[in-house]
């Protein structure tokens, strides 16, 4: 193909800019040492976040600029990516604008930003996939700025400072939030109290390994947290990013469809299902065949539904959720995620309080997944972690100050068959029994009920046959439950706080897996006395007590529940607020 050929002066199509390390150092020097004190740092009447950070940071390396260089002239071509050999002589090929001349080979020096600049810009652009927004990393500055690297102008020695700078201060941020999370925890209520991670976070320091080894999005990567089904959440809040703007016209039945029925509305709700990637050969039958009940029950799971196959309100409601809701939901979870300990334990019990479930892994495995049921709204069950050290089997129950004077201290003001028919003592606090015409129930108050009231182990009694421990400030545990019926509902917050688990038996031969003096049928035996039997654990157990409305499961499969303590709203709007200077945490060196 003939190429046109326009030779133009050199001069116009490069443009060249000479400037010392000294002069940039003392730009930088002068910016950070001349703030007022009291006052953020401002470039461009936009607020700089890290503060003292930035400070530290400048200071360690005498203010030598960490992204430009600036030892040799600055070549803006803005067909020459950063990451090209400066050294290497580059050939225009036939795509180049007609204004280039094809055949000239053109030979540049180092870029004014180099390659660890334009890797962070495009972190930045990218951390919608973390749940976080571009707009508060300085996006549109660094934009501004480095696009003047490929728009033929010539950067100042100000210009040039303030873009090192804006580069450094977005890192610093960036950084504390994926370590940390933007929102403070505490937006979650008094209930959310799982340890953080450890306060002296050197960013500084993290900045420089990963400016040294010229891989700055390893480096962020390595502070954001290393649970694997977050990383997954990424990959998933990417899919449903694509198909936010796709169109989603409610789907509405007046009638339930079972399998086998025909319905008109079939074809829409398998477009539906492809969309939301279940796999379907055939979107035009209106038939509910069996492929469909396949997907549509999986569906089901992957949305906390009963799994009947049966296309009813809520099946409907979940399909007819708009992406935009799923998006809202994956970013708060993604920063629920950053709130928990850096690194995920080895083998820990976990408990979802929305998903109503509770899992035991090890490493990468699932070990046993069970149905939980949790605290009622009014409730709720706390979210925190603990060690589980020991197990209770055929246990007796103390009843709770709550539990005690909502529920049964109202049925002993009726009369003493409350206590035979619940199996139940009254104690005093020296655990000595009191019998119930020994007290004055017309003087029982609040302040006034020095009395425990104790139920004995049996078929009745509350915990059920074991109860398993892990110390903590919430009085909460794992137990079993006689009312085993409960199971089977989809909404199953129903406790005052502590969690029942469906499988308890087979919960606690793995736990005591490494204990042979605790063979399966001692267990058994065990969970059938009339007396408490306890049972330490050799490898204690990490218990996370967690609040996720979205993760993606260990089969890589997304997974949403319904917000049951009304908490998601509260954590979207904290991450939609801009950040604040004075509310970001100083970092110790």
């Amino acid at each position: 193909m003939q190429i046109k050929k326009i030779i133009i002066s050199a001069c116009i199509l490069l443009t060249t800019y000479t400037l010392t390390a000294d002069e940039l150092s003392e730009s930088i020097s002068l910016f950070i040492n001349n703030k007022p004190a009291g006052l953020s740092y401002e470039i461009d009447n936009e607020n700089l976040y890290s503060g003292k950070a930035l400070q530290q940071f400048y200071q360690n390396r005498n203010y030598a600029p960490a992204w430009i260089n600036s030892k040799a002239p600055i070549w803006i071509n803005s067909n020459i990516p950063p990451w090209i050999n400066a050294n290497s002589p580059v050939r225009i090929n036939s795509d180049s604008p007609a204004w280039i001349e094809s055949d000239i080979p053109v030979r540049i020096n180092s870029n004014a930003l180099g390659k660890n600049g334009y890797v962070l810009l495009e972190y930045i652009r990218q951390a919608t996939r973390h749940g976080l927004h571009p707009s508060d990393y300085h996006l549109f500055l660094l934009e501004k700025y480095i696009d003047q690297t490929v728009l033929f102008k010539a950067m100042d020695n100000e210009e040039m400072m303030k873009l090192d700078v804006l580069l450094t201060d977005a890192f610093l941020l960036l950084g504390l939030h994926l370590y940390y999370g933007k929102v403070d925890s505490e937006k979650e209520g008094e209930t959310w109290t799982i340890q953080r991670k450890e306060p002296e976070l050197q960013l500084n320091r993290k900045l420089d390994e990963a400016l040294t080894a010229g891989d700055i999005a390893n480096g962020l990567n390595l502070l954001a947290p290393r649970y694997r089904s977050y990383w997954m959440m990424k990959e998933d809040l990417a899919f449903f990013l694509g198909l936010e703007n796709e169109p989603w016209p409610v789907l509405i039945s007046d009638t339930t469809i079972n399998p086998g029925q025909s319905n008109i509305l079939l074809p829409k709700i398998k477009k539906r299902l492809i969309k939301l990637r279940y796999p379907l050969s055939d979107s035009v039958s209106v038939t509910y065949d069996k492929e469909l009940e396949k997907q549509l029950k999986n569906f089901q799971k992957d949305w906390g539904l009963n799994a009947d196959g049966v296309i009813g309100k809520g099946t409907l409601l979940a399909l007819n959720t708009r992406p935009r809701l799923l998006i809202n939901q994956l970013r708060v979870n993604l920063e629920r995620f950053r709130w928990l300990p850096l690194d995920e334990p080895r083998k820990y019990l976990m408990v979802n309080i929305a998903g109503f479930d509770m899992v035991l892994i090890e490493g990468i495995d699932t070990l046993i997944y069970m149905r939980a049921i949790v605290g009622k709204d009014y409730r709720e069950t706390p979210v925190f972690d603990a060690r589980m050290t020991y197990i209770v089997f055929s246990p007796n129950w103390t009843v709770p100050p709550t539990i005690l004077w909502n529920d049964v201290i109202p049925e002993l003001r009726k009369g003493p068959e409350y206590l035979k028919q619940k199996n139940m003592k009254l104690l005093r606090y020296n655990g000595s029994e009191i019998a119930y015409s020994e007290i004055d129930w017309i003087k029982i108050s609040r302040n006034n009920f020095p009395y425990m009231v104790r139920q004995n182990p049996g078929s009745e009694n509350a915990l059920g046959k074991v109860k398993f421990m892990f110390p903590n400030s919430h009085n909460v545990y794992i137990h079993d439950t006689p009312s085993r019926g409960y199971f089977a509902r989809d909404d199953r917050a129903m406790s005052s706080g502590c969690i029942r688990v469906e499988k308890p038996f087979e919960l606690a031969e793995l736990l005591l897996a490494d204990s042979p003096e605790w063979p399966s049928v001692k267990i058994h035996t065990a969970m059938q006395q009339n007396k408490e039997q306890i049972a330490s654990l050799k490898t204690p157990v990490d218990v996370l007590i967690l609040y996720l409305t979205a993760w993606t499961d260990g089969n890589r499969r997304v997974q949403f529940r319904k917000d049951i303590y009304l908490r998601d709203d509260l954590i979207m709007n904290a991450l939609k607020q801009k950040p604040q200077a004075e509310k970001i945490k100083i970092i110790p060196f």
